[in-house]
């Protein structure tokens, strides 16, 4: 199954225009699975995944890795999901 996950931080501004869109997307696609992640929570997938920026989206499927850091708009991170 395709892996979105979304790191942000609570004091991050761009993290705050970013989650709404982000919370669309999940809504309206089926079969993929949608996690957000507080970077302040220091989760071992921070350093795995090699996030340095907030808001920083990663899909994960079949072993590959994609990240791409910054706002997205709703049909760019449908694009950026695939």
């Amino acid at each position: 199954m395709k892996q979105v996950i979304k790191f942000e931080a609570s004091w991050c501004g761009p993290c705050k225009t970013y989650s709404p869109k982000f919370n669309q997307v999940a809504s309206e696609m089926v079969g993929v699975s949608f996690e957000t992640i507080d970077v302040d929570r220091e989760d071992p997938r921070i350093l795995e995944y090699g996030v340095r920026n907030v808001p920083t989206t990663v899909v994960v499927e079949n072993g590959n890795i994609r990240k791409q850091s910054g706002v997205m708009s709703v049909g760019e991170l449908k694009a950026f999901i695939g």
